[in-house]
């Protein structure tokens, strides 16, 4: 497999990177320290990488986007998470909900977001999805337990559908402009057939952003609690048929799989990078620590794991831009991978900086904090290997 990158492919590369160490880095650390809010939301950022043209990457370009194949938008997201990945996953979320939209979508309801989605630098959007007793096995649907998924309530009233319930861990759920609703329409049968997904425009009555949570890392992509009491939805804001949004979100999965793997990759390679500076810097028994065989063997193990996932990485990848005619485990295992290998080398950097590991004054003790939280993005490690099981 050629793994050769065109002149355009290294532009946008290339471009990435300059902006992730001259911007992202810089910025994104005084933000970090900010108490969690509003303010905290690097909007300055956002729009400045949006008009770079991060935000409109993968967008088709049919719809006035730059139309980048996923192995593109992997680079681009390894690079911008090597800077900062709450900023990088503004970005790569927006991809991953247009997917999700343009997967169930009609082309009239599409025309609806798109323009004004490359229009504004600051526009976001949102998946509501993750309820306090629905996560991550929504990516393993319990085909037989009616009591399972999705349990926010869509009930048809003329022609309207009216919600109730609760969302939970909503990434960007207050900064959103169009949320893509998942709500049940027949309770009766299971999740998979019974749920249906709706357009939903803040402000809306009924509809209200509840809790901020606190997290340990990834402080500045917010994730919030939405609340739904009695919000009405027209018909026409109905996405596909319903009780047909499963199905049509299957083919999106492996996309949004890799987008949560570049995300860590990107992580990885900046604490395995600052982890060489600094060995090869600090002095300890008359010599830069590097020159210590148990430093220089453990630097070498991070580089081994690193490649290993970019390859697979790219490979998974490419699998998708040529049609998906790889191994169907790939895009999991290697989500697993990455994650796994990211936090061997954030907990094995934080050990090569030492004491200046842990201080707050230094850079990897932020990059700790965020390299736990994907363990949690793109469903967890556990769930990616119980998807992968009956593959074998």
């Amino acid at each position: 497999m050629d793994f050769h990158l065109s002149d355009e492919q290294r532009a946008i590369q290339d471009l990435a990177r300059t902006f992730a160490r001259e911007e992202l880095i810089p910025g994104c650390a005084a933000f970090d320290r900010l108490a969690d809010g509003e303010d905290a939301f690097p909007w300055d950022l956002v729009e400045r990488g949006s008009k770079l043209g991060f935000n409109a990457l993968a967008i088709p370009t049919k719809y006035g986007g730059a139309g980048a194949n996923v192995l593109t938008q992997c680079l681009v997201m390894e690079e911008l998470s090597a800077g900062d990945p709450a900023v990088s996953k503004v970005y790569s979320h927006n991809w991953k909900a247009l997917f999700g939209l343009m997967a169930i979508a009609s082309e009239e309801q599409v025309l609806r977001v798109i323009p004004d989605f490359i229009e504004d630098p600051r526009y976001c959007l949102g998946i509501a999805m993750t309820e306090p007793n629905s996560g991550s096995d929504n990516s393993l649907p319990y085909a037989g337990d009616t009591k399972s998924g999705p349990m926010l309530s869509a009930v048809r009233d003329g022609d309207h559908y009216v919600l109730n319930g609760l969302k939970k861990f909503i990434a960007m759920g207050k900064q959103a402009k169009m949320l893509t609703v998942f709500g049940r329409t027949d309770k009766s049968v299971p999740w998979t057939e019974g749920t249906s997904a709706f357009l939903l425009f803040p402000p809306k009555e009924g509809f209200e952003i509840g809790r901020l949570h606190d997290k340990v890392g990834l402080r500045l992509y917010p994730q919030f609690d939405l609340l739904f009491d009695n919000v009405r939805i027209p018909v026409e804001d109905r996405l596909g048929e319903e009780g047909t949004v499963h199905a049509s979100r299957r083919n999106i999965t492996n996309i949004g799989t890799l987008e949560a793997t570049s995300t860590a990759l990107g992580i990885a390679r900046h604490a395995y990078e600052l982890a060489v500076e600094y060995a090869k810097e600090r002095v300890q028994g008359g010599k830069p620590i590097i020159e210590h065989h148990a430093i220089g063997t453990l630097l070498l193990e991070m580089f081994t794991r690193l490649e290993a996932s970019r390859t697979l990485l790219w490979r998974s990848a490419c699998s998708i831009d040529n049609g998906g005619d790889d191994d169907p485990k790939l895009a999991r295992a290697t989500k697993v991978m990455a994650v796994e290998t990211l936090n061997y080398i954030a907990s094995h950097a934080v050990e090569v900086w030492g004491g200046m590991g842990v201080m707050k004054e230094a850079p990897m003790e932020k990059i700790y904090r965020d390299a736990i939280q994907l363990y949690h993005m793109g469903a967890t490690n556990q769930l990616n290997i119980l998807k992968a099981l009956p593959l074998l």
